[in-house]
């Protein structure tokens, strides 16, 4: 009787054996899967995007737990740079992209209205903009295959420069890195020289001294330590852009709807601390520029600003002509406009 019981047992441990083996091979099967977001972005974790980000997945994993998980790759750890990041995302290499507005304008031209120069004097006024042109913004984007999550507002935009910006003939003799062809064109007409790049491609073009000036924010060019060749910054307020956060539309439709709901939910409260800290910051990155003994020119000559916005007229004219944007024009930007200049 015995070597009969011992045999079944033998047989029985056989079978099962393939199953435990299974098991511990494999997740559990009962239990919910972790889902990850892979959200990418060419700015440095300092940015104030790249914050945004950090605190959007944050705010995910808060109201998430462990079920859905974003995973930020931020400057070099972000394998696209440049327009890349755009296909990236509308081709699914990636579920998120934090898209600047120049680089996304390149490949649909509406994009470029919240950098538009000269068009908003202040934060409030960017936001009326961004919220009113929210629902054509949507729309651009779902033909790029794209789901806006949330937008980041930049400090006002203004010029690094290695040498002092105090005349004409220094603006003139700017070589000067901007970030979208309205800016570039702008430049162009006041006399300097100008090329559109990707804030990826600046730190080689300084080094070689191709460039001497670089249009950006103090919070992007404080995040890329600009300090360290361009140790003057002159504050002509040029725009105060935005960047997008998008998700893949694809990846977006195939998540369960309380999913969406926590990202809606993680977007918005991202959203409305970047706005409601937008000030603060652009103080605090003057600070930190003074510390690291940049000049700070918070009134630029009068000429300087009049060139520019002479430029920039024309300009966007033209914007408006190729953006096919005559309706948000009317719709928003004109309304930003006059509340602007009421509140000079």
């Amino acid at each position: 009787m015995l070597p009969a019981v011992a045999s079944k047992l033998c047989i029985a441990r056989a079978l099962l054996l393939p199953l435990a083996t299974l098991a511990l091979s494999s997740p559990l099967p009962l239990l919910a899967q972790t889902q990850t977001l892979r959200l990418i972005n060419e700015y440095p974790a300092t940015s104030i995007t790249a914050a945004a980000d950090l605190q959007f997945a944050a705010n995910v994993k808060l109201l998430a737990g462990e079920t859905l998980v974003i995973s930020t790759e931020q400057e070099a750890l972000n394998p696209f740079k440049g327009n890349a990041q755009v296909s990236a995302v509308s081709d699914g290499k990636v579920e998120i992209a934090t898209l600047f507005a120049g680089i996304i304008g390149a490949s649909d031209p509406f994009f470029l209205l919240s950098s538009l120069p000269f068009t908003v004097n202040n934060f409030d006024d960017a936001k009326a903009l961004a919220s009113c042109s929210q629902p054509a913004v949507e729309q651009h984007l779902s033909k790029l295959n794209a789901h806006l999550l949330y937008v980041t507002p930049w400090p006002p935009s203004g010029i690094w420069s290695a040498t002092p910006l105090t005349d004409l003939a220094a603006l003139k003799a700017l070589r000067i890195r901007t970030y979208d062809e309205n800016s570039r064109a702008v430049f162009e007409q006041a006399g300097a020289q100008s090329v559109n790049l990707p804030f990826s491609a600046v730190p080689p073009k300084l080094a070689a001294g191709e460039l001497n000036a670089v249009l950006s924010s103090g919070d992007g060019g404080a995040g890329n330590r600009l300090w360290e060749q361009l140790g003057n910054f002159s504050a002509v307020s040029y725009s105060i852009p935005l960047s997008y956060t998008v998700i893949n539309q694809d990846v977006w439709q195939r998540l369960k709807p309380e999913l969406q709901a926590i990202l809606t939910e993680a977007a918005k409260r991202t959203a409305a601390s970047s706005w409601s800290n937008v000030k603060d910051r652009n103080a605090s990155n003057y600070a930190r520029m003074r510390e690291h003994k940049m000049t700070l020119n918070l009134a630029p000559a009068q000429e300087i600003r009049d060139s520019l916005r002479s430029a920039a007229r024309s300009q966007v004219s033209a914007w408006q002509q190729k953006a096919n944007a005559t309706d948000i024009v009317g719709l928003c930007l004109t309304g930003a406009q006059q509340t602007s200049q009421a509140s000079k």
